[in-house]
């Protein structure tokens, strides 16, 4: 009996540690497809791809066996690094053997041409004997990282070209610790110093406050309190000594940036030289008695100084909007991004669950636009994708969705759908809509598409399910002549 209890348990305690390693295998490609990490190992007595991961392999823009069959050798695998990064990898691949540690971002380049960022680490695997046999490492693609970095960095010139023709600044201000969170370079180019040394001598609001004129502090003092009270938005005019010692007009307006239990905690503000304003405000009224038509002149002009700033503070507001539509569309189309096209997909599922109805995936990629691209340039080929895009939104129905995914594809989402012949005649009318040819600056360009298709829930239940299904049965729809649609095959879903 106690053998038998024993063998049991043992069973048991089998399935349970199965169980857990499968749970783990799938968080494990969870966590890799979310952040768009691959892993992968080198062999290198055979001098080859021993091993990846599907999400590797998704990098690639193909399937796992693609990618290995493509990985059989260094020079098949070092082919797919752009030309200008080549000898840089290479330099640094060569080096691993002795630094034990791969760290290096390069492009590769996909097969429809498009190019992505990649960061790779890596590490060598000895045997027992200490012998080196093989590398493992993952890859991640950081193409979505390197370009906020590069828009952040042009949003930052922009914004400090912004304050320099304008003369603004802005500003954080902690009314708890009575210190700045941050302050903007124009801020502290108004006070005749850099950021640092403003920062350094700053440590509480009598130190913010103290190079404001004499004959203004009460008012300052007061303002600022009345704001500490009751969060309201203020607007003040006032002199400051700068640090050279020049008297300079300021105007301040802020806004309650935080608040906490009705406390105020923060304030957000911007300042403004308008020493200019002043004095011509002051030549304004001491010319009144003798120029009386020279003043209505200049009240004209001031009025239309204060509608210029109402127009930059309507300007500065469009653009805040305009970054947030950026952050969910694509910047050249207007359409969704993949991230906004995952969430309408999502939402769409649901509706689909609701309704006891399908939904559709089409993975839209035009046929030979690298062409376009090469023999027009860069420039004609984004007034033909703008042209793709609008044909696209003709032919579906205002239910439906259609996305730019990157490069040349597409993403269109097709809810609550009834049967597939709608389906079909959609992705036919697209076909034949994009077929057409493209008039652009007096010539006629012809692009095709390809157009993979997934159905739920037979193909797949999850927005990254369906969109991997549809991009698969666009890459069978390529491989068997293009320019035609079809449906993804039992044999992919896996």
């Amino acid at each position: 009996m106690d053998m038998h209890k024993s063998r049991r348990m043992n069973k048991a305690q089998l399935v349970e540690e199965l169980t857990r390693l499968r749970q783990q295998l799938a968080l494990f490609g969870a966590t890799e497809q979310l952040a768009q990490i691959g892993h992968y190992e080198w062999d290198y007595e055979s001098g080859r791809l021993i091993s990846c991961s599907e999400e590797y392999a998704r990098i690639f823009g193909m399937s796992v066996e693609q990618t290995m069959k493509l990985h059989d050798n260094w020079e098949k695998t070092f082919r797919l690094i752009h030309v200008d990064d080549r000898a840089r990898y290479k330099d640094i691949v060569q080096s691993f053997p002795d630094k034990k540690l791969l760290d290096v971002e390069f492009r590769i380049v996909l097969r429809d041409g498009v190019i992505r960022h990649i960061r790779e680490l890596g590490v060598i695997v000895s045997d027992e004997k200490g012998e080196e046999r093989s590398s493992f490492g993952v890859i991640q693609d950081i193409t979505d990282r390197v370009k906020h970095h590069r828009d952040m960095a042009n949003r930052d010139v922009l914004a400090q070209q912004a304050e320099t023709i304008t003369d603004i600044g802005h500003f954080i201000f902690d009314l708890i610790s009575e210190t700045y969170v941050y302050i903007s370079p124009g801020f502290a180019r108004l006070h005749g110093v850099s950021c640092e040394e403003y920062l350094a001598r700053v440590n509480s609001q009598d130190d913010d406050i103290s190079d404001v004129h004499e004959d203004d502090y009460a008012r300052v003092v007061e303002v600022y309190k009345q704001h500490s009270i009751n969060g309201e938005e203020y607007s003040i005019d006032y002199r400051i000594h700068r640090a050279d010692g020049e008297i300079r007009w300021i105007r301040e307006q802020s806004t309650a940036h935080q608040i906490s239990d009705g406390v105020v905690q923060q304030s957000l503000g911007v300042l403004q030289d308008i020493t200019d304003q002043k004095y011509t405000e002051e030549k304004l009224l001491g010319a009144k008695i003798e120029l009386e038509t020279k003043v209505k002149y200049r009240t004209e002009e001031l009025a239309n100084t204060v509608e210029q700033l109402q127009l930059e503070i309507q300007e500065r507001k469009k653009i805040a909007a305009e970054l947030d539509f950026l952050a969910n569309h694509d910047a050249l189309t207007g359409l969704p991004s993949l991230r906004l096209c995952k969430d309408r997909l999502e939402h769409s599922l649901a509706e689909s669950r609701r309704n006891k109805q399908k939904s559709a995936v089409m993975f839209v990629d035009l046929d030979g636009f690298k062409q376009v691209n090469d023999r027009h340039g860069h420039e004609k080929g984004d007034m033909v994708l703008k042209v793709v895009a609008d044909r696209i939104r003709e032919e579906i129905r205002e239910t439906d969705t259609v996305a730019r995914i990157g490069g040349d594809e597409f993403v269109v989402i097709l809810s609550s759908v009834p049967d597939l012949e709608i389906v079909e005649r959609i992705a036919s009318q697209i076909i034949d809509k994009i077929s057409q040819f493209i008039r652009v600056d007096q010539r006629d360009i012809e692009v095709s598409a390809s157009i993979g298709i997934a159905i739920y829930p037979e193909d797949g239940d999850t927005p990254e399910i369906l969109i991997r299904q549809a991009d698969r049965a666009m890459y069978l729809v390529k491989e068997s002549g293009k320019n035609r649609f079809g449906f993804t095959l039992p044999a992919q879903l896996n």
